[in-house]
C-alpha cells in the first residue's frame, strides 16, 4: 500500500522528479510485486534487502538533490517522526529488562547502531548503554532524541508562524519531548516513557497534517 501510494503521488509530479528518482520508484514497484506465495524464507529475506536498497537509493537522491525549501522540510518531518515512532516500538519489544542479549543485538541492528555501539562500548552488550544509544543520544542519527531535535529545527522555520512569537502547539509538544529526552537517563526509559514519546510523535503527525494539508473552512 505504501509503495502504491508513493508511486501515485510521484506520478502527479512526474515533471519534478529526476529520471534517477523515477527509475528507483519503478524498480521498487516491480520488486514489491515480485515475491510469490511459494517463496522461501531465504527468498523473502533477500527480497526485503533488495527493497531496502531501493529505498536507501531513493532517500539518498532526495537528500542530495532536493532544494532545502518547505517541501523538503515536510519530507524530513515525516521521516523523523516515523523513525522516532519505529525506534520507540523496537525498544519496547527488544529492550526490556527481561530480554536476552540476542534481543539487544537485534535492537541495535534495527536501529542501525551496531558499529557505533561496538566502537563506544568494548565490554560487550548491556541493556542500559544500548538504550542510551538508540533513545537518548542526540548525536546518533537513529536515536529518538536525534529525531526530536531535527523536528524542532524544521518546525521553527515552517511558514505561518505566529506573529506574536509564541510557540505553536506542535512546537510546544516538541520542546517538551526534546527536554524529556535530553534530561532522562537510560534507567528511566521504561514502557511508560516510550509510550509517552510515541504518543507525542503520533500527535505531531496528526497536528502537522491538519495544519498544513487539510483545508479547514
Amino acid at each position: 500500500a505504501l509503495v502504491a501510494a508513493a508511486t501515485n503521488a510521484a506520478s502527479t509530479i512526474r515533471d519534478r522528479l529526476s529520471p534517477d528518482a523515477w527509475r528507483v520508484l519503478t524498480e521498487l514497484s516491480a520488486l514489491e510485486a515480485w515475491l510469490p506465495a511459494t517463496a522461501t524464507e531465504g527468498d523473502a529475506y533477500e527480497h526485503a534487502n533488495n527493497i531496502l536498497r531501493s529505498l536507501a537509493a531513493f532517500s539518498g537522491l532526495a537528500q542530495e538533490n532536493m532544494n532545502r525549501l518547505t517541501g523538503w522540510r515536510f519530507l524530513e518531518l515525516g521521516r523523523r517522526i516515523e523513525r522516532g515512532i519505529a525506534t520507540c516500538r523496537f525498544v519496547a519489544i527488544f529492550g526490556g529488562a527481561e530480554m536476552p542479549t540476542a534481543a539487544l543485538d537485534l535492537l541495535l541492528e534495527l536501529a542501525d547502531s551496531q558499529i557505533t555501539y561496538r566502537s563506544r562500548y568494548v565490554g560487550g552488550l548491556a541493556r542500559l548503554p544500548a538504550i542510551d544509544l538508540v533513545v537518548l543520544d542526540g548525536n546518533n542519527p537513529r536515536a529518538v532524541a536525534f529525531q526530536a531535535d531535527r523536528i524542532a529545527e524544521h518546525l521553527a522555520v515552517l511558514p505561518g508562524r505566529r506573529s506574536d512569537g509564541q510557540l505553536s502547539a506542535a512546537e510546544r509538544t516538541t520542546a517538551r519531548l526534546v527536554t524529556r529526552l535530553a534530561t532522562a537517563e537510560a534507567g528511566e526509559v521504561d514502557e511508560e516513557f516510550l509510550n509517552e514519546a510515541q504518543a507525542s510523535l503520533l500527535w505531531l503527525s496528526e497536528e502537522i497534517s491538519l495544519r498544513f494539508f487539510t483545508h479547514r473552512g
